[in-house]
């Protein structure tokens, strides 16, 4: 049976998007100018969506245990939603956004990586529904596809550690970490550049 998705695809797609982001982030003049506590405030709530949507990851990751498309998962974050690493994803890069001030670049960014991860997530629900039939198809009736639903939470077994998932999923996670340091970057070179830059909220 063919795979549900080309992972390299998606992760190549995600990336080249992220550099076209970087360029433009320069071109970027918050209307709630870099010095002002509303700046900060927008950047730090964008922070803390970054960190959230890096620990979101690794707790998925670590329930993922190198059994994805093995078995239908179903306890931990995967009892709340069928996709949380692509939900954690679209939060952590909504985070990103915030980071350079604007809540309109945030809604541009988070949004088209979540629509990205959107489409990648409905190919896989097809072909896990084709694998597992009546089995997954039960679990996807009962379990939100993209947003989670924290009522609906439960434990199950616990989660079996699988280092070589974890260890292939950790470059993802330094790239996100990364905008941390090029974020401040932007920041500080914004006064000095010469052109003229985009007023965004």
């Amino acid at each position: 049976m063919r795979a549900a998705v080309n992972q390299k695809t998606r992760i190549t797609i995600l990336r080249l998007w992220g550099l076209v982001l970087l360029p433009a982030a320069l071109l970027i003049n918050p209307v709630l100018g870099l010095e002002e506590i509303g700046h900060e405030a927008v950047e730090s709530l964008g922070l803390l969506l970054l960190l959230a949507g890096v620990l979101g990851r690794f707790w998925s990751i670590l329930y993922v245990g190198g059994v994805e498309n093995r078995r239908v998962l179903r306890d931990g974050p995967y009892s709340m939603t069928r996709n949380p690493l692509y939900f954690f994803s679209t939060v952590a890069a909504t985070g990103i956004g915030l980071m350079f001030g604007a809540v309109s670049f945030a809604l541009l960014i988070g949004g088209t990586v979540g629509l990205i991860l959107w489409i990648a997530a409905r190919r896989e629900a097809a072909y896990l529904s084709r694998r597992f039939g009546a089995e997954y198809d039960a679990y996807a009736a009962r379990t939100p596809f993209f947003l989670p639903d924290p009522r609906q939470f439960r434990a199950g077994r616990p989660a079996r550690f699988d280092a070589a998932t974890l260890r292939r999923n950790l470059f993802e996670t330094l790239v996100l970490l990364s905008f941390i340091p090029i974020v401040e970057m932007a920041d500080q070179l914004k006064p000095s550049l010469g052109w003229s830059r985009i007023a965004l909220w």
